[in-house]
């Protein structure tokens, strides 16, 4: 009787003392190396190549796993020299089971001597079934790169994003590029306009594309040809007049930075573009009012609008304002924001202001941004004559600063 009871005076085990204990057994196990290759390898997909690399300390099953990742992203600002970088890049490619693809290569470089080694990696991954092709380099240097054929007739790459560089002759390229539907230029430099048409040409269902401060070298000002649009394009950025506004009519959403003298005579029709953003830097304030009342025109679906003016440059009036005789049809039934920055106020800026105003009949907002150099009254005065216009939309608001 006396064990019994001594038995019952016993501290029953918690069961908070129950789960710390499994907590701690469980803590020990290895769950993540229990997981499969496949999975493992998408969790290090995400990872730039140098930091996914360090994983091959952690045991046996993780020494050669990185190696099977399908995307890879060299920064050579993470490696302490140039020699170190390029051993690093050749080890990974040669290193890699042949029979297995590169999905995804992104370089970026600002070193000054490695432009043989960059054409090299271009022509390696080109080999292993690339889809998207990214080089970031030296904005000194500008290396010259010779885009291999396996690039430039690439059926598997959707994306091509080039930055700092100097595009090789093509022109002896037989180039096709069924399936891309990205490419980006950014301080992109060739040789010809031929050049840069070609590569343009080759891709019929791009959906993005964006050429920014790019520089034709032997550029012919007026185009000689007529080019057909890009039938899927959803979006453009277009920074230079080197692309003919006929292959971006078709996109949704276009940014065009408009430079001066530009001839709105010959300008396509957008049909299905909805988002518009316009970056002028024209001298004279009229071809700047009868560009933009054009392309409103030729805009019927127009829904955004933002328009960026130069504060830099000094406007020179030169004809009065006319109010145009038919309103645009985006006005009269789709623009629903409107946005002008860098507002200097003018004569011609207030009375562009109120005409959109006045005759849009479901404008939502109406926001303006007026530049720095306007003193209180002055901004105080544009404000008055704004909010005393007619809105032709019962909702719309003015919001000015």
């Amino acid at each position: 009787m006396f064990s019994i009871l001594s038995l019952n005076r016993l501290p029953k085990m918690s069961s908070s003392s129950h789960k710390k204990r499994r907590l701690r057994k469980s803590s020990k196990v290895d769950r993540i190396s229990d997981l499969p290759d496949s999975i493992l390898c998408h969790i290090l997909y995400f990872l730039p190549t140098k930091l996914a690399a360090t994983t091959s300390v952690l045991s046996k099953r993780w020494k050669l796993l990185w190696l099977s990742v399908l995307a890879f992203d060299f920064d050579s600002s993470r490696f302490k020299t140039s020699d170190l970088f390029l051993r690093v890049v050749y080890s990974t490619i040669y290193r890699r089971d042949i029979a297995l693809p590169i999905h995804s290569f992104h370089l970026k470089s600002r070193s000054w001597d490695i432009q043989k080694d960059v054409n090299q990696f271009v022509y390696l991954v080109g080999q292993r079934g690339i889809l998207n092709l990214c080089l970031d380099l030296s904005k000194i240097c500008r290396y010259i790169i010779e885009l291999p054929t396996t690039i430039l007739s690439s059926g598997t790459l959707k994306v091509l994003k080039l930055r700092n560089l100097i595009v090789g002759d093509n022109s002896q390229v037989d180039l096709h590029l069924p399936s891309l539907k990205t490419l980006h230029l950014n301080r992109v430099d060739f040789e010809c306009h031929e050049h840069l048409m070609k590569i343009l040409l080759s891709c019929p269902i791009l959906e993005d594309l964006e050429t920014k401060l790019c520089c034709v070298m032997d550029f012919q000002s007026r185009f000689s040809d007529e080019f057909a649009a890009f039938p899927n394009l959803i979006k453009a950025r277009i920074t230079e007049f080197y692309i003919p506004l006929s292959m971006v009519c078709k996109a949704k959403t276009l940014h065009i930075e408009v430079p001066m003298f530009t001839n709105c005579k010959h300008l396509p029709m957008f049909e299905s573009l909805t988002y518009l953003k316009l970056s002028l830097s024209f001298k004279v304030w009229y071809p700047k009012w009868k560009w933009l009342m054009r392309m409103l025109k030729l805009s019927p679906k127009l829904q955004n609008l933002i328009i960026k003016d130069n504060e830099d440059l000094e406007e020179k009036i030169d004809e009065c304002w006319k109010d145009p005789p038919n309103i645009p049809e985006c006005l009269s039934s789709q623009l629903k924001t409107c946005r002008i920055r860098v507002f200097k106020g003018t004569q011609y800026d207030l009375q562009f202001a109120i005409y959109i105003m006045e005759n849009s009949k479901v404008l939502e907002t109406m926001r303006i941004n007026s530049i720095r150099s306007l003193d209180i009254n002055e901004k105080y005065q544009l404000l008055a004559k704004l909010s005393s216009s007619t809105r032709g939309s019962t909702t719309c608001k003015l919001l000015f600063n």
